[in-house]
């Protein structure tokens, strides 16, 4: 970036340094131990697990890479050079630092799922919001960039955006370093914590300090001309993502403060977060097939009918018939529905963009389908998000509001029942541990059937390590269906073999991974350099939100 090369560095080797002074002056991690083991501990048995291969390395990926979104404001704003080119610079980066937390939160996801034996993926945990909390200012800020580039709007804010991904970036690593809010993760604790919380208010002092600085020439290029334009549901958008991450902050943070005004420590347990997030996506499901069908700037009346009435006769009817199947749960209700519209509008855009490049060239679908992804990779990898995240919105409300659950303390040759299976207990074995420091394995073999049928046997079971007596690790077992998981646990034995197991049964589960895996893939594909070639010949496909008369 010639234009703040100076600058860049400057901003950039301050940060470098702040995350120097403690790894080399106050804890650093290659400080000789005063006695020398024989053998080493081995890793927390919570980590010996294939998902932390990869769910680590992303995650920390993710946080760090905010940092250059940051420099780069801070470079523009130093530089005095707010104009296209910073947009055009960060724009990269953003979606690279957005694609990163977005696969490590899914991985963190996967990784309890498979690992913590409580039968979910989300529990709401401090740690656990520390690492999403940077995802949803990032998230916004890759919506309202089209804003500023489509129609120079929104320069403060998205500055302000990108500044607050970095602070909450560095909020996470005071968090989980200082031990404020206890948490069911495993972190060493450290004397780090004060020293990257003045980390912390010195970024957001110096980020309030230039944009107060050069807020005179952050002024809008032009005004919203109508509340029916997508750059009035993409705004509309960022409010609602700035109210979540408020939310979760501020409940995060609410034990501290309670015991601060009542001396009192009192934590917010995931029923207030699943009832104060759950509306708050709902809306955002909403609005995102809203902002799908809407035009920029303005539309005419005539236009705004025509391009709602089936997307909303696809809401009412999702919702009266999701109604006649027995779902009385409002807030499942509406949810499912928004998802079921949000994809509806979004293959709806695939559909007419591949009908117009077949009508234009003759194209077969699967070659206008790709086609489409050729010539305008941001938008129909976008599409791609937006469908994942309608697939896993469905997922996780059928998952996490219709589980079934149940325990049996049983001898070998007992059964009980859970959402419809039969799970009978055939009794334990124990083998021994071949690595990373586990000594040995106890296995209770569980058979599975439904409707008199076997369906298969699992193995939950519980590791022992060598250095960790007194921490012994689940072995959760699953069988995966598409419609849903069987999940199952095995809690304790006693010494005549009888065994307490719990299980679970998620409907959709699978639907929250293959939800991923789209929005992962539609990711990559927005992140993917758009291939330079000659656009002259190529047929225009115009948006089903675009209007030639508004």
């Amino acid at each position: 970036i010639p234009w703040g090369a100076a600058h860049a560095t400057a901003a950039s080797g301050a940060i470098l340094a702040a995350f120097l002074v403690p790894a080399v002056f106050l804890a650093s991690p290659f400080e000789i131990s005063p006695v020398t083991p024989e053998d080493g501990t081995g890793l927390n048995p919570l980590l010996v697990d294939p998902a932390m291969l990869v769910h680590p390395p992303f995650m920390l990926a993710g946080l760090v890479s905010t940092a250059v979104p940051f420099v780069l404001g801070a470079a523009a704003l130093l530089s005095g050079r707010i104009d296209g080119r910073w947009i055009r610079a960060v724009r990269p980066w953003a979606l690279w630092s957005w694609l990163l937390l977005s696969v490590g939160n899914i991985l963190g996801a996967w990784w309890a799922y498979t690992t913590l034996g409580w039968g979910g993926f989300w529990g709401w945990d401090p740690v656990e919001n520390s690492a999403i909390l940077p995802l949803l200012p990032m998230t916004a800020f890759v919506h309202s960039l089209m804003v500023q580039e489509r129609r120079g709007m929104l320069k403060l804010w998205n500055l302000a955006l990108v500044f607050a991904a970095f602070a909450l970036a560095v909020f996470g690593t005071f968090n989980v370093r200082s031990g404020l809010v206890t948490s069911v993760h495993a972190f060493a604790l450290s004397d780090v914590g004060p020293y990257f919380l003045a980390v912390l208010g010195i970024t957001l002092g110096v980020s309030m300090v230039l944009l107060g600085w050069r807020s005179g020439r952050l002024r809008a290029d032009h005004d919203f001309e109508s509340l029916a334009s997508r750059e009035s549901s993409l705004i509309v958008n960022n409010y609602l993502f700035t109210v979540l991450a408020l939310v979760i902050l501020g409940a995060t943070l609410f034990p501290v403060f309670s015991e601060l005004v009542r001396d009192v420590r009192i934590t917010v347990t995931a029923p207030f977060y699943n009832d104060v997030v759950g509306p708050l996506v709902i809306a955002l499901l909403v609005l995102i097939a809203v902002g799908t069908v809407l035009p920029w700037r303005r539309a005419a009346s005539a236009t705004l009918v025509r391009r709602f009435r089936v997307p909303l006769g696809v809401l009412a009817g999702s919702a009266a018939l999701l109604a006649a199947l027995g779902m009385r749960d409002g807030f499942a209700l509406a949810a499912v529905a928004a998802s079921i519209t949000l994809a509806y509008v979004t293959l709806r855009e695939f559909v007419i963009g591949a009908r117009g490049r077949r009508a234009a060239g003759g194209q077969s679908w699967p070659a206008a389908l790709l086609a489409l992804f050729e010539r305008d990779r941001r938008r129909y990898g976008g599409y791609l998000v937006h469908l994942g995240l309608a697939v896993m919105a469905v997922a996780v409300v059928s998952a996490a509001g219709y589980q079934s659950q149940a325990r049996g303390i049983l001898a070998p040759g007992e059964s009980f029942e859970v959402g419809g299976y039969t799970l009978a207990f055939e009794g334990l074995r124990e083998r021994a541990g071949t690595a990373n420091g586990i000594e040995t394995e106890v296995l209770a073999a569980v058979t599975v059937r439904r409707g008199g049928e076997a369906v298969g046997t699992l193995e939950p079971g519980r590791r022992f390590f060598r250095n960790f007596p007194e921490q012994p690790m689940a072995m959760v077992d699953v069988d995966t269906g598409w419609r849903e998981d069987v999940y199952v646990f095995l809690q304790g034995w006693d010494a005549d073999g009888v065994a307490e197991i719990n299980a679970f049964v998620n409907p959709l589960m699978a639907w929250l991974w293959i939800g991923s895996g789209i929005y992962v893939l539609g990711g990559i594909v927005v992140f993917a350099p758009q291939p330079a070639r000659e656009r002259v010949a190529e047929p225009a496909v115009p948006p089903s939100g675009a209007t030639r008369s508004a």
